[in-house]
């Protein structure tokens, strides 16, 4: 069970609580020792007037007749004296009169409300006063248990002579009292206030952390992934200005949203695509020859790499009859899923052509005819289809637009290019002006067909007639067909390391009568 945290506006006002309980403490305790001191500086003020207004009274005779002996007509008026002056003064606690003995200490010649001995702390601050000839206040000292406050102030003669001493006393008690009561009323009105700014400020926290507390609760909305959510707090100050962009912050994760939301059904249709392309790719690639015809007579190799995940290149191998073998290799034009799509088309209509036509200018006419019928419009295909008679070596060919077909020959290793009129690619024009050509094969004889990618990647002018580079290439290699086709891969390879930007096609024929199999 999750344990209740205290809430923002509650820990402010803890804090204001104790804040402000410290402030009147410490404001009443020196306000308090300030008060004291002012009581007391008060009292001995007070003090200091009394003894000063009775020495005025009794200065000259009455001094004289206090001193020389207490005669019933100087003691009483004194005594009348000192009553009126505790009268006046109620504060007053007792006054008395102290004079100097033969034996030199201070003695109690008449007084109100004391009984003192010659060793007391009143007697000693008595002489004090009448050593210096000088009116004197005491701090707060301690006599018989009790703590005092005192003044004193000298009699004099009818000569001016200091001959006694007049002396008042007041509790300091009385200061502590009055200092307490005084303190008591500070602390009450300072809780008072305290008690008042603590809920003043109870509820400005409440106000200020209200928005805090509906910010935390939509972002935890957010969290859980409710984006329409909308602060409406009205205010001109920082949390206003917290809110403003809170709420903006809302609308840019709404809006990162519905772009992460889009881009994920993008992804999704992008990987679908792709899955759709790779299984293209394999319907494609099953189109292909699984194996290539090698008999004793001849041995055929070839390979595709398209530049993207199907392309528009194409090669194929068909038995004629029991000596005659098509071979046929073609470019769609463009790459990629259009020329797959036409390409697909294309493989089933040239079989169906080629077994029934006369020669191979005959089936690439039949071929011609159908695509114009289709009038696929931007699309097209060049084409070289040969056909070889095994046992003579000769070799029939009708080109439509494709590259010119190489010749090594297997006795010198020299490279003829075959640049005859090519005709035009198949799908333009009703008339391609093809024609049928013958070579005639010696033992060893390789014929090198390729797609025009080969020459673009092998030509760094990306000249598409870099056939010489191709045929230089084509001399420095002796090997078979197989090896051949994968040499030239190999060259290509290293020349334009890039994934190619056209499709690469690379077909090898030779020619090997003899009653047993060349590997290839």
């Amino acid at each position: 069970m999750p344990v209740a945290r205290p809430s923002l506006a509650l820990k402010i006002a803890t804090a204001n609580i104790l804040l402000a309980l410290f402030a009147v403490l410490l404001a009443g305790m020196l306000q308090y020792r300030k008060e004291r001191r002012i009581l007391a500086a008060t009292m001995r003020q007070e003090l200091v007037q009394v003894v000063t207004s009775g020495a005025m009274l009794i200065n000259g005779d009455r001094a004289e007749g206090l001193t020389n002996g207490l005669s019933p007509g100087v003691a009483a008026p004194t005594t009348r004296l000192f009553r009126s002056l505790l009268i006046a003064s109620p504060e007053v606690d007792r006054i008395y009169v102290v004079g100097v003995g033969p034996d030199g200490n201070a003695r109690f010649l008449l007084g109100q409300g004391i009984t003192a001995n010659p060793g007391s702390v009143v007697a000693a601050r008595a002489r004090e006063c009448l050593e210096r000839g000088s009116p004197i206040a005491t701090e707060i000292y301690e006599d018989s248990g009790v703590q005092w406050f005192s003044a004193f102030h000298p009699l004099h003669d009818r000569q001016g002579r200091v001959i006694a001493v007049l002396g008042a006393d007041m509790r300091a008690s009385d200061l502590q009292v009055e200092a307490q009561e005084w303190l008591e009323s500070t602390l009450v009105s300072g809780f008072a206030a305290a008690a008042l700014a603590v809920l003043l400020s109870f509820f400005l926290a409440r106000n200020v952390t209200r928005p805090l507390k509906l910010m935390a609760e939509s972002t935890s909305e957010i969290a859980a992934g409710n984006l329409d959510i909308c602060l409406n707090i009205q205010s001109h100050d920082e949390v206003g200005e917290l809110a403003s962009s809170f709420n903006r912050m809302v609308d840019r994760l709404s809006i990162a949203a519905g772009d992460r939301a889009r881009l994920q059904l993008e992804l999704l249709e992008k990987q679908k695509m792709e899955q759709e392309l790779t299984l293209a790719a394999e319907i494609q690639h099953s189109f292909q020859p699984l194996s290539f015809p090698c008999s004793p007579w001849f041995c055929t190799a070839a390979r595709t790499l398209p530049a993207q995940v199907v392309g528009g290149d194409f090669y194929d191998f068909f038995d004629l009859d029991e000596y005659r073998q098509g071979i046929v290799i073609g470019d769609v034009a463009g790459r990629g899923i259009a020329a797959a799509l036409y390409l697909a088309r294309l493989i089933s209509d040239f079989r169906a052509s080629a077994l029934r036509a006369s020669s191979p200018c005959d089936a690439l006419e039949r071929l011609n005819q159908q695509l114009l019928l289709r009038s696929t419009r931007g699309l097209f295909v060049t084409m070289t289809y040969l056909v070889l008679e095994a046992q003579t070596g000769e070799v029939w060919y009708s080109t439509g637009g494709h590259l010119p077909i190489l010749r090594r020959s297997g006795t010198t290793h020299e490279v003829e290019i075959l640049y005859e009129d090519a005709g035009l690619p198949l799908g333009i024009e009703k008339d391609a002006m093809l024609t049928d050509r013958k070579i005639q094969l010696a033992a060893g004889d390789t014929l090198l067909l390729v797609t025009d990618g080969v020459v673009e990647a092998l030509g760094p002018d990306r000249n598409v007639f870099q056939m010489d580079t191709l045929a230089q290439i084509f001399r420095q290699q002796s090997s078979g067909a197989a090896q051949l086709v994968e040499d030239i891969f190999e060259e290509v390879g290293r020349i334009s390391p890039e994934r190619p930007e056209d499709d690469l096609t690379v077909l090898a024929l030779t020619w090997t009568p003899q009653r047993t199999a060349v590997q290839p």
